[in-house]
């Protein structure tokens, strides 16, 4: 697939490129396109994408009948999912299971870990936990957070289990810092950063300490991005698009995203099933109701009347000085950023030398990962599953290498649309989360304006139910 510039009909996931773009595919051609499809059963063509697709002009996807699922009868394609499939802790697991496996999970930019020794905690599911290290080599591994002689938790992970009292003995390397090594606080094991077992003591005779180092996580590093697998089969799902190039390196390399600075940072834990966050951000079906910031900013209102748009894509023409196509991922007219008044926060980007006043967009399957570019920043998201109610989202905000802050750029001014935005939307799924608990919930018909939605939850109850 090549990937195509200024292209954007919704926040969420594109068109795939591995198939035909009319007709129906087959559960297993659809499948094969999946970024979260099983190693053993496809090789995945196409991991990040660009050109996302028009909810009017929805991606075909298999029906229920294609499968002889036990769930026929009380779900069928169109509508949402019955109840237990986003509340119950059964379903979350064999969920969590599925996507540990099959998911490359994006977890940060490599410029968190510049420096030898620094390191976070990445947290995935219900109690996954893994040290992201820059090793004396330069090179960025990922081990599990668990000591190999009794488990215990090398680095904080959530809520620190120790009371509130300076006198006690017990201390523990925090979620994020530079360290020379791991010290395990129960027994004091220490750990190099390439994960080899430094010193254990009073340990049998026939202990190899080669044989007990920490765990590793699968770990890919492109374009800058660090992406983490939870399988813990000797090899990961393929990734080979991204090494390839293909959509996100195209659109990584436009900005010279790789190089770019962290100038913030934000986390947004959402009370709700990670499910309907990914229903949320696949569509802009609420856009015009629920972000009025975000569609006085983009051409995202499809509240407007076919009067309106015409109306509105003339002056987005005119503001841009060329032809535009309706929904093409323009600015609104006056817009030069994602800025709440319209104005440019930050220098432009390094690869560009003028600005052009659009936005474009990629993102892993599935919107699980989503990047979001303008002239001068790019905005970077990730949504990671935590529990049956809990996801975990965060938003990394990226500027010029060269860029000062205070001087060509003001941390809240740069966060503002996009913050707004996602507590926005963690407002929305966990107001959906709570709804969907209630005895009077049933299932729903998706909207025209839904079929990257539909299409997902087709996708979940014939691939991750009955995998």
């Amino acid at each position: 697939m090549t990937y195509k510039k200024n292209s954007d009909t919704s926040r969420g996931a594109g068109k795939s490129s591995s198939g035909p773009t009319t007709g129906k595919l087959s559960r297993r051609e659809f499948a094969k396109t999946s970024f979260v499809a099983g190693a053993a059963a496809v090789t995945v063509p196409n991991v990040l994408r660009a050109d996302p697709q028009s909810a009017d002009d929805a991606l075909p996807v298999a029906k229920s009948s294609d499968k002889n699922v036990a769930h026929s009868q009380e779900w069928r394609d169109g509508l949402t999912i019955p109840a237990e499939y986003y509340l119950d802790l059964e379903h979350y697991k064999e969920d969590e299971r599925y996507i540990g496996e099959n998911f490359w999970l994006l977890a940060d930019h490599v410029n968190r870990i510049p420096e030898t020794g620094d390191f976070f905690v990445f947290k995935f599911g219900l109690g996954e936990s893994v040290i992201v290290v820059r090793g004396e080599d330069q090179e960025i591994r990922a081990f599990n957070n668990v000591c190999r002689h009794r488990g215990s938790r090398l680095c904080k992970h959530d809520e620190d289990p120790r009371p509130n009292d300076e006198r006690l003995s017990v201390k523990q390397l925090g979620e994020s810092g530079n360290a020379q090594f791991f010290r395990c606080p129960y027994h004091a094991w220490l750990y190099d950063l390439d994960g080899s077992l430094m010193d254990a003591y009073d340990v049998h005779d026939d202990f190899d300490m080669a044989d007990n180092g920490l765990v590793p996580c699968h770990t890919r590093v492109e374009e800058g991005q660090i992406f983490l697998n939870f399988s813990r089969a000797a090899e990961p799902p393929p990734f080979e698009r991204l090494t390839k190039g293909g959509d996100f390196g195209e659109f990584a390399k436009k900005y010279g995203i790789a190089n770019l600075k962290i100038a913030a940072r934000r986390s947004y834990p959402i009370k709700g099933n990670w499910k309907l966050a990914i229903e949320n951000f696949l569509e802009c079906y609420h856009c015009g109701a629920a972000h009025k910031t975000l569609v006085t900013t983009h051409d995202f209102d499809y509240t407007l009347t076919q009067s309106q748009k015409k109306r509105r894509q003339s002056q987005i023409s005119a503001w841009l000085g060329q032809e535009t196509v309706e929904g093409s991922g323009q600015l609104n007219p006056g817009f030069e950023s994602g800025s709440l008044d319209g104005k440019q926060l930050a220098p432009l980007l390094p690869n560009l030398k003028e600005p052009t006043r659009v936005t474009d967009r990629v993102d892993t399957y599935w919107s699980t990962g989503y990047w979001r570019s303008y002239d001068d920043y790019v905005a970077m998201a990730r949504f990671t599953p935590r529990g049956p109610e809990s996801t975990d989202a965060e938003i990394i905000w990226l500027v010029h290498p060269d860029a000062v802050e205070g001087k060509d750029y003001d941390p809240e001014k740069l966060m503002a649309l996009w913050d707004i935005t996602m507590r926005e939307d963690a407002w929305l799924v966990e107001n959906n989360h709570v709804g969907v608990k209630s005895g009077g919930y049933r299932a729903g018909h998706y909207s025209a304006r839904e079929g990257w939605p539909s299409g997902f939850i087709d996708w979940y109850m014939n691939e991750v139910v009955k995998a």
